[in-house]
């Protein structure tokens, strides 16, 4: 287990976390909320909350992301994650032995005031976009991807006003999204002005880092000594934020897979709030295969062991780190697991993120439970169509909103590499092993993919 050891830095912080750089970017948020009012009441003003439950790389930023077209529906701008870490519901610093935790824990107030200051909708398109609000939430963005940055919202607002001077004047116009120009010139100059940051590690292509920064080294490792969000990291769009009365009325979605340990401390703390649950499904060779491709890239570091790692297939000498850092989410009983295979690690890591699905459904059968599917929400138009169609009706909203990517079809995020059908059959002797253990193959019943593994899309 770490240890950890109170720091001077946390007594800045008041009763924040014990970890330095935690304590730095607490101090750093909590001076910042003082231009970043939040929803009064945000806990108990939630009536109505979708929880998407699934694990990492189950689709879960597509599934939202269409979500987002809907605009009575409410989200936070990205995961929950770095708020959960920094209020001390993530591991390590939730006094448990995983990410497991049963109750309300940590700082609730902190965890209520950031959420509340998040809460809202995407500003599609170039009009109405609050460019003072936009300066806040890229400085607030920043604060938890690089939060030993002596940035200041005034700094911020000066590169703002550059970036956008530069749009106004012809600047580059990237895929006919003048808002996306605007953040690659954002982060260009933050870049420019700070060695540490790499913008390799952002949710951004590799083409469009070589196209600002051509001569920008890959990194290797985590971003940083203590990981607050996981890489890649976000990179802030324009952001309308909801008022008391539209998180009342309207439905509040959260997806971040870590929340699959943490379903009960949701229910205590949106107290007056009907719980929903959609129950997002892919099939073990491809979750599996992309869990795995996940643990050897460059990103999704979480936080060292504590433990010495000696990971088949992830620790090797020529790779320091993969003897520390553990990535993704730490399930319960991982320490049993740092000297496995990495395709034990990955087969461990998603039977027990939906192992602790189908258990708290089980122990709460009164919540209203949606089950999709991966394969659908990218499959064929019909497929498509059928799953966009049950998901509106389920959520009480209109269906088309929805309807454009049902035709199109939506183009998977986060990925690694390019999408295809049944990539992973590429790692089917690799992964054959673990795939065939009765607890994959038991939960795979359950959600009611084939037997026959070769059948998996």
């Amino acid at each position: 287990m770490r240890n950890r050891q109170p720091h001077p830095a946390a007594t800045e912080a008041g009763n924040g976390p014990y970890d330095p750089v935690l304590a730095v970017a607490r101090r750093r948020l909590d001076a910042l909320s003082a231009v970043r009012a939040p929803v009064e009441g945000f806990r108990t003003a939630v009536k109505d909350l979708v929880v998407i439950a699934s694990p990492f790389r189950g689709g879960t930023t597509l599934l939202t992301e269409l979500l987002r077209g809907a605009p009575d529906l409410l989200h936070f701008q990205a995961e929950m994650q770095p708020l959960l870490r920094l209020a001390g519901w993530t591991y390590p610093d939730n006094g448990a032995d995983s990410e497991r935790i049963a109750g309300l824990t940590g700082d609730v107030a902190f965890l209520e005031r950031e959420l509340g200051s998040d809460v809202g909708n995407p500003v599609n398109g170039g009009d109405g976009i609050d460019w003072p609000r936009y300066a806040q939430d890229v400085l607030w963005r920043w604060i938890v991807q690089w939060p030993m940055l002596p940035l200041t919202l005034a700094e911020v607002e000066d590169m703002l006003e550059k970036a956008l001077g530069d749009q106004t004047a012809g600047g580059p116009d990237r895929g006919g999204d003048p808002t996306r120009a605007v953040s690659l010139a954002l982060l260009k100059m933050l870049a420019t002005r700070y060695r540490e940051v790499n913008p390799y590690y952002a949710d951004v292509s590799a083409a469009e880092i070589a196209g600002i920064l051509p001569d920008l080294p890959r990194p290797q490792g985590p971003h940083g000594d203590t990981v607050i969000e996981f890489a890649p990291l976000a990179v802030p769009k324009p952001w309308r934020r909801a008022t008391r009365q539209d998180v009342r009325s309207r439905t509040v979605i959260t997806k971040t897979p870590v929340n699959v340990y943490k379903m009960d401390a949701l229910r205590a703390f949106f107290p007056e709030a009907r719980i929903r649950v959609i129950h997002l499904t892919r099939n073990p060779g491809a979750a599996i295969s992309s869990y795995r491709e996940a643990w050897l890239s460059p990103w999704f570091f979480n936080a060292p062991a504590g433990i010495p790692l000696d990971i088949g297939g992830y620790t090797e000498p020529g790779r320091p780190w993969s003897r520390d850092w553990w990535k993704l989410d730490f399930p319960p009983g991982w320490q049993d697991l740092t000297r496995s295979t990495l395709e034990e690690v990955c087969a461990a890591q998603w039977c027990a993120s939906h192992t602790a699905i189908f258990e708290f459904l089980a122990e709460h059968q009164d919540i209203d439970v949606l089950r999709l599917t991966y394969e659908d929400l990218i499959g064929t138009q019909s497929e498509r169509t059928r799953a966009i169609d049950d998901l509106a009706e389920w959520l009480g909203t209109d269906r088309s909103h929805f309807l454009e990517p049902a035709v199109r079809g939506m183009t998977p995020m986060n990925s690694i590499t390019l999408p295809k059908r049944a990539k992973w059959h590429r790692d089917y002797d690799v992964l054959r092993p673990v795939l065939g253990g009765e607890a994959v193959m038991s939960l795979a019943a359950e959600m009611g993919y084939s037997p026959d593994m070769t059948n998996w899309p």
